[in-house]
């Protein structure tokens, strides 16, 4: 019976692939001759080649599919995922997450089905298909926290900059060039995009929408105001650098006075687990008919359900929102 599942599981996942295959080489295709051409016709000129495969070759968020470029649109996903992808700073589309979202669900349905409860089967279902997303969330988190804190250096730049002389446009390329990633990268986006000819208002709009920061917003609205009603550009920049700072010690202070309430989280959500090992190491018979029985399982499901949303709600409760 279990050569049996394992083969028709497998032979599941080859169809799948065989038709998420066939769907990939259908939308890279008229990608792939245009890049193509263009690296033909610049492979003399590796910098021309550079900026001309940036600029020709667009990256659509969804591609030829068709009905299922209609789903994205009809149920508004693609441009939520599509803002996920772009403030995690990854280059994977809409509709290769959507495939490896699929992909790894079925995978994850099949695992489940092997234990034969149908709650597990739905739980992995929907766990393995999240897994991207949660990669993703995560990989946000990251380089949201990166770019607050080379933001403050980031401004102190461009107020040297603008206080030597230069322009604003000036000092955006300027930091582009000079700040580390993500922060670098971001502004040097947003230097090209007014270079070549949108308006430094949606530039800085564009910046805010790949960067979800509170303090990026902050400085965003001070250089379209002081654009519109004047005012000390550096001086501006230079508040707002130190109030960045600041409030970067007021969120030490308040991670310092709320430790006790995360390792309380911690210790209380690992105290069961502990306390399982323990008992099964004294007395291994004592918990045999929890892990042998079906009520026992269940009990055990509804255990970890409970433990997880206690974890939650206390992460909730010690969790200061700043962003």
């Amino acid at each position: 019976m279990t050569f049996i599942l394992i083969g028709m599981f497998l032979s599941i996942m080859l169809v799948i692939l065989g038709v998420f295959y066939i769907i990939y080489k259908k939308a890279y295709a008229q990608e792939h001759t245009i890049s193509k051409r263009v690296q033909e016709y610049y492979k003399t000129n590796p910098m021309e080649k550079e900026i001309a495969v940036s600029s020709i070759v667009r990256e659509d968020q969804l591609g030829n599919l068709g009905i299922f470029d209609r789903f994205l649109v009809k149920f508004d996903l693609a441009p939520k995922l599509q803002r996920l992808l772009t403030q995690a700073g990854s280059t994977t589309k809409v509709r290769e997450l959507i495939m490896l979202m699929s992909i790894l669900a079925v995978v994850g349905f099949f695992i489940g089905f092997v234990t034969g409860i149908l709650v597990l089967r739905v739980i992995f279902f929907l766990l393995f298909g999240s897994l991207p997303l949660m990669r993703l969330e995560a990989q946000r988190r990251n380089r949201l926290k990166q770019f607050i804190r080379g933001f403050p250096d980031a401004l102190d730049m461009m107020t040297s900059a603008i206080r030597a002389g230069h322009a604003l446009n000036q000092a955006l390329q300027l930091v582009g060039m000079e700040a580390p990633d993500p922060v670098g990268v971001e502004f040097k986006k947003t230097f090209e995009q007014h270079n070549l000819g949108l308006n430094l208002r949606e530039a800085l709009i564009n910046l805010s929408t790949r960067l979800d920061s509170l303090d990026l917003k902050l400085f965003i609205t001070a250089i379209l105001l002081q654009r519109e009603t004047g005012g000390n550009l550096t001086e501006i920049l230079e508040k707002i650098s130190y109030t960045i700072r600041e409030r970067f010690k007021l969120i030490g202070q308040i991670r310092t006075y709320t430790a006790q309430g995360r390792m309380s989280a911690w210790l209380l959500g690992t105290l069961p687990i502990i306390f399982v090992l323990i008992i099964s190491v004294l007395n291994p018979d004592y918990l045999t008919p929890l892990f042998q029985d079906k009520i026992g399982h269940y009990l055990i499901l509804l255990a970890a359900i409970l433990q997880i949303i206690g974890f939650i709600l206390i992460r909730q409760i010690v969790r200061i929102k700043y962003q």
